[in-house]
């Protein structure tokens, strides 16, 4: 028995593209974050990050971040914005080869 008697099937990929593509950015960045709550590395388009998502992407804890940041050992450099670390995507990716 065939599901699709007389034509050929949906090409899945191709609809889900077009699916894609019909979105806001903001509802297309939902639906790329991974389940885990963190969005993914490929996809981010901020230039900087939390050192919560940074430390996620790198698989360090938080407090390892922050010990770069203090005594300027680590592979990475932040920005203070109010106080807080921002860690740069760019350089990220570039230490992670994505």
């Amino acid at each position: 028995m065939q599901a699709f008697p007389n034509q050929q099937p949906p090409d899945i990929q191709a609809l889900f593209s077009q699916f894609l593509a019909q979105l806001p950015p903001a509802q297309l960045e939902q639906l790329t974050r991974k389940s885990d709550g963190f969005p993914d590395i490929r996809t981010e388009s901020r230039t900087h990050v939390k050192t919560a998502v940074a430390a996620h992407w790198l698989g360090r804890q938080e407090q390892t971040m922050r010990g770069w940041a203090s005594s300027e050992s680590g592979p990475l450099r932040p920005i203070r914005v109010s106080g807080k670390l921002a860690w740069p995507v760019a350089d990220i990716r570039r230490l992670l080869g994505v």
